[in-house]
């Protein structure tokens, strides 16, 4: 459970301290005031990428700090896993500099940011405002089962270890026919890539480089014109910072004139050393400079287009072919040993992928029942959805499961629809082809209680979780907008739940209410939150009711829902 969390410099965000509770929390606000900017900042501490457009503008670095407690036992087992140090609460911190560059920390250990997303799956589940419309895509519904079920796939050493026995198979078996063939063709395409010599990051860095080498000439003549207006203007900065000392003889007064313009020298000082700096930096990075930079591009460019491949894939390329040449100059491994080597990755993937597909096929049914509980009581009343299960067919695979060729991923061999009856009697079909964007935020929340649901989760971490929810509840109006407001709160039973909402619906269920509002403070923007009583939770809720919060109707309306609530 989320217990604390600090905001510096993220956006309209200057510095914001907050302390949660457990229960329904829910965060309102006019549009623009920052409310997914908390979303973005939990989201930052679960390892999701970091932008350095999210720093506030005129600061280096964005920092978002958390305490989090509960799930002792999961905490420490992880803690100790990773060599972090064992301490409890766990305070987990992330910053992002302007440059994008990221750092992440647990209890102050420097950790890198799978750290993190592995630590979020122990305290967290974020769904944000658009991870409803997955559901509208069939790639990704196998995904959202297993997070739904706290399923964690991963096959990555075995799907792995099948793909480089299949292709040592494959090269030991081209050695054995075309050998000496082969062998001459590499040597020539290792002879062209090898002048080359790509590295990886190289081509990106050579085209960052490119555009300012093109204005070399410009830049030089800029920064020496630059100089020149400096070197003038000092003498007479000087003589001025001389006339202010000798008048603060009679008018003391001006001393604080004086020290500004002191300062003043000292910048006029510094902007001319730069300008120098830059000016000897372009004189050097010329005519020849731009020319060899531009050379390099054009052969990586030809070498791309040979190999069918991306520029910046050549070195990938390059590594392929020596891997292969070693593989046929050195390894005499017989077929026969190889073919019971790919045998052995075949099995050893196929039984743990099997386990996997049979775990979800166990849960799936307790999940359906869930959720078509949860629908009934969101006013989706008759409608049904539908896990489909099947194996993912791959004609060139060499595991077989059934007599079939599958899959060989990280995930498994499963494949997986979501099917919905909306009504009864109407027949299933894909959930892509008929649900409407108010009855994908439903399904979204009735499987986030499947998320949370103890006895379908296969993830021994469901309990204490800190469950987000940025605007799940879009697209709804109305008694439905009460049915999910209520479906939240019984969400908040049994976890801590910070929503971000638009609906007074929703708002008025929640057990603490923060309004964030912006305000201008020294001429800068600036967000900040405001824990709101009951008395001030009226015109909150009226006005996101009617856009007026001292409009009498809507406050009537306000007072009714929170009545309601109790």
């Amino acid at each position: 459970m989320l217990t604390s969390l600090r905001i510096q410099n993220l956006a309209l965000v200057e510095d914001l301290s907050l302390e949660f509770e457990g229960g329904f929390t829910v965060l309102t606000g006019e549009t623009g005031t920052g409310k997914s900017l908390l979303v973005d900042a939990l989201s930052l501490l679960v390892g999701v990428r970091g932008d350095g457009d999210l720093v506030r503008s005129g600061t280096d670095r964005a920092v978002v700090e958390a305490v989090v407690e509960g799930n002792f036992a999961s905490w420490t087992g992880f803690l100790l896993e990773r060599g972090l140090p064992e301490e409890q609460p766990v305070v987990l911190r992330r910053e992002v500099g302007a440059n994008s560059r990221s750092r992440g920390w647990i209890n102050g250990a420097a950790c890198a940011m799978g750290d993190l997303r592995d630590a979020g799956r122990i305290w967290m589940r974020l769904t944000s405002q658009h991870d409803h419309q997955s559901l509208l895509s069939e790639e990704r519904h196998l995904a959202l089962l297993d997070e739904t079920l706290g399923i964690q796939p991963n096959l990555s050493a075995e799907a792995e270890a099948v793909r480089e026995a299949e292709a040592s198979l494959k090269a030991r078996r081209k050695s054995e026919s075309d050998r000496e063939q082969r062998l001459d063709w590499l040597a020539e395409q290792l002879t062209e890539l090898d002048r080359l010599a790509p590295k990886p990051g190289e081509w990106a860095s050579l085209r960052a480089d490119r555009e300012p080498l093109r204005h070399a000439a410009q830049l030089e003549q800029a920064f020496r014109e630059a100089t020149e207006a400096l070197r003038t203007a000092q003498p007479q900065a000087g003589a001025a910072h001389r006339a202010l000392v000798r008048a603060t003889t009679f008018l003391p007064d001006t001393q604080g004139d004086v020290d500004r313009l002191r300062s003043l020298l000292l910048e006029l000082e510094d902007l001319l050393a730069t300008s120098q700096d830059q000016a000897s930096h372009w004189s050097r990075e010329g005519v020849d400079r731009i020319e060899a930079l531009e050379s390099r591009l054009a052969q990586y460019e030809k070498l791309a287009r040979r190999y069918r491949c991306e520029p910046e894939q050549l070195h990938d390329r390059l590594r392929e072919l020596r891997e292969e040449q070693k593989n046929l100059l050195g390894d005499e491994t017989a077929i026969e040993e190889l073919v019971a080597r790919l045998t052995a990755a075949v099995e050893e993937y196929r039984l743990k992928a099997e386990a996997l597909h049979g775990q979800r096929e166990k849960l799936i049914p307790k999940l359906e029942k869930v959720v078509h509980h949860r629908l009934a009581r969101l006013g989706m009343n008759g409608a049904i959805l539908q896990a489909r299960l099947t194996l993912a067919v791959d004609p060139s695979s060499s595991v077989l499961q059934n007599g079939r060729p599958v899959r060989i991923s990280p995930v498994g061999f499963s494949a997986l629809a979501f099917w919905i009856e909306s009504n009864a009697g109407e027949g299933f079909r894909p959930l892509a082809k008929i649900a409407s964007g108010g009855e994908l935020s439903r399904l979204m929340l009735a499987l986030m209680g499947g998320a949370v649901e103890p006895k379908i989760t296969a993830d021994a971490h469901t309990t204490d979780l800190t469950l987000v929810l940025d605007e799940v509840d879009a697209g709804i109006g109305g008694e439905t907008a009460i049915a999910v407001g209520a479906a939240v709160r019984d969400l908040g039973l049994r976890h801590q739940v910070l929503a971000v909402t638009h609906l007074a619906q929703v708002a008025a269920q929640a057990d603490h209410h923060g309004r964030l509002q912006k305000s201008t403070q020294a001429g800068r923007t600036r967000s900040d939150l405001e824990w709101l009583d009951a008395e001030a939770r009226v015109p909150e809720l009226a006005r996101l009711l009617s856009g007026h919060p001292d409009r009498p109707e809507a406050r009537v309306h306000a007072e009714s829902l929170l009545s309601r609530k109790s």
